[in-house]
């Protein structure tokens, strides 16, 4: 059994996931650019929905990956 999921545009989280998904690919690497872009191509051609496991762990991983490191000692 496939499970996916889905992002809601209640409270436009939707919009503000792929504003947040911009704002880091700002300040991204060469090297993870290409794969930003296709995470929010992804997510913008299924409309949030069908998001599958995979995407979701790009999803927290792309976020993760710009928590600055000073954050990530306090925890």
């Amino acid at each position: 059994m496939n499970t996916t999921y889905y992002i809601t545009n209640k409270n436009n989280q939707l919009l503000e996931l792929l504003n947040t998904i911009d704002h880091c690919l700002s300040d991204a690497r060469l090297e993870e650019v290409d794969n930003i872009i296709r995470l929010k191509e992804e997510l913008l051609a299924n409309d949030g929905i069908h998001i599958t496991p995979e995407q979701l762990n790009n999803i927290i991983s792309l976020l993760l990956s710009f928590v600055p490191m000073k954050v990530k000692e306090v925890g």
